[in-house]
């Protein structure tokens, strides 16, 4: 379940955690959560019933958060700009750069970055296997659809672009 909130102006760290609470709630309300308000994690992430795995990301105009009920994690992202080119040198390894990335666009970059940080946040429990980088996550194609792996551990990820944005969401349920 996906949800978003404004936030309000002028877009205040404040104002964003606001929202981005709402929206956490909202999605939960969504997702038939008893429970709806939200607590906070020392990581910032939003902590939810059992078995309501949840993610929020903001900008200073907008909070979206993502809730999976049933799935071991979630993640969620949105990236209102695109990164700075020579950051693909460590965000991307070589393969992901061939396979994913062959155009070398600042909109590819950017889905790129929001699919890695909505997986890193799906797989947070992968510390072992991705040293708490998100850029240490690996993407990959796997029958047309993009994949995220963290050691042995694997996210699907959705993605959704715009002219203005990149937005994607990981879900991870293996064991």
């Amino acid at each position: 379940m996906l949800a978003s909130t404004a936030v309000a102006p002028p877009g205040t760290g404040a104002a964003q955690h606001r929202a981005g609470r709402d929206a956490v709630g909202a999605a939960l309300r969504r997702a038939g959560s008893p429970v709806t308000s939200v607590g906070r994690a020392y990581s910032g992430a939003p902590v939810c019933p059992a078995g309501f795995p949840a993610s929020v990301t903001h900008s200073t105009a907008l909070a979206v958060a993502a809730v999976a009920p049933g799935a071991r994690g979630v993640g969620v992202d949105l990236e209102p700009r695109c990164p700075d080119l020579r950051l693909h040198r460590f965000l991307l390894d070589e393969r992901e750069r061939a396979e994913l990335w062959p155009e070398g666009d600042p909109p590819g970059l950017r889905r790129l970055f929001a699919a890695k940080e909505a997986a890193f946040k799906a797989l947070s429990e992968c510390v072992d296997a991705h040293g708490g980088l998100f850029w240490r996550v690996r993407l990959g194609l796997r029958e047309g659809r993009l994949w995220a792996r963290a050691g042995d551990r694997y996210a699907l990820v959705g993605e959704l672009t715009a002219p203005t944005f990149a937005l994607a969401v990981a879900v991870t349920a293996d064991p």
